[in-house]
């Protein structure tokens, strides 16, 4: 029987934390020492800051977790030694492979691995239908993808940009690695937290990230894991306790085990402990902004 294998690529600031929540905590499947394992985003950038940026997030155990604040747990898996080989170049699918096996080994409480990677909705249909083809003998595949209502979604995004900013400076690595801003307005409203004016610069330009794009985003994951492999979730309808029932079956029944509960979502006017990456709306969304942007998003 092959392993289960679920890829969560997306979309960002659609409550895809509170979602991996719900799963972990109905033991479905656990992501280990972070969240998001970003590994197919370093073998695709191939870029010697990400790979240094990354052997150092996964060795160093010093400092708190980015979504709860408080020291980073060391999971059973984690080691020093086995991360640094691991995320050392060549980055290839098969030490990814190797790794999800790995894991599999260690958590048999759980029925299935999974990468929770949000970046990994942007990479392009060619790289993840090599991925998919490499998975696809060894691992029972399965693919989620969330969206949000893309007004305000968007608006997250750009409060999670002014989030990661302020909270680091190994966060701004970050920021820096995967997004080139070379425009001093928007580097102005970033660091003076104007969320309003931010976004209302960049639609205004028609400046939208590759997260907006849901249609073609889902059409990629489609052809490169199997339509049937792919279930599209919409944040709003999932986190409606009239709906509770029916998106939960539904759910289960693509995954074939039964999931039980939702980790609460602050975007969904919950509150819960280890979701500070929700702590984006640094202005609120009024609905004027939200009327003015809705016919253009």
């Amino acid at each position: 029987m092959k392993t289960k294998l679920l890829l969560n690529p997306g979309t960002g600031w659609s409550g895809t934390t509170p979602f991996y929540y719900t799963l972990r905590d109905c033991n479905y499947c656990f992501a280990g020492y972070k969240k998001e394992f970003h590994y197919l985003q370093m073998m695709y950038s191939d870029k010697k800051e990400f790979t240094d940026w990354m052997i150092e997030r996964y060795s160093n155990n010093t400092r708190n977790d980015y979504r709860t604040g408080k020291p980073t747990v060391k999971t059973r898996e984690w080691d020093p030694d086995y991360y640094r080989e691991l995320l050392t170049p060549p980055h290839t699918f098969g030490k990814y492979i190797s790794h999800m096996q790995r894991m599999d080994s260690i958590y048999t409480e759980y029925n299935a691995v999974c990468d929770f990677s949000n970046h990994n909705i942007g990479l392009p249909e060619k790289f993840l239908t090599a991925h998919g083809n490499a998975i696809k003998d060894i691992f029972d595949v399965r693919v989620t993808m969330i969206i949000a209502d893309p007004v305000f979604r968007y608006y997250q995004e750009i409060g999670g940009t002014i989030n990661q900013y302020h909270t680091s400076e190994r966060k701004r690595r970050k920021m820096t690695m995967l997004w080139k801003n070379e425009d001093m307005i928007v580097d102005h409203y970033v660091r003076n937290k104007k969320q309003q004016k931010l976004f209302k610069y960049l639609v205004e330009r028609l400046r939208f990230s590759n997260n907006c794009k849901y249609e073609s985003n889902y059409d990629k994951l489609c052809r490169s894991y199997g339509k049937k492999n792919v279930l599209l979730i919409q944040m709003e309808r999932f986190w409606d306790s009239s709906y509770y029932n029916e998106e939960i079956d539904r759910l289960s029944e693509f995954l074939d085990y039964q999931v039980s509960g939702l980790y609460p979502n602050v975007y969904c006017g919950g509150e819960g402990e280890g979701l500070n990456d929700q702590n984006t709306e640094f202005e609120p969304l009024t609905d004027e902004l939200y009327n003015w942007a809705k016919d253009k998003l």
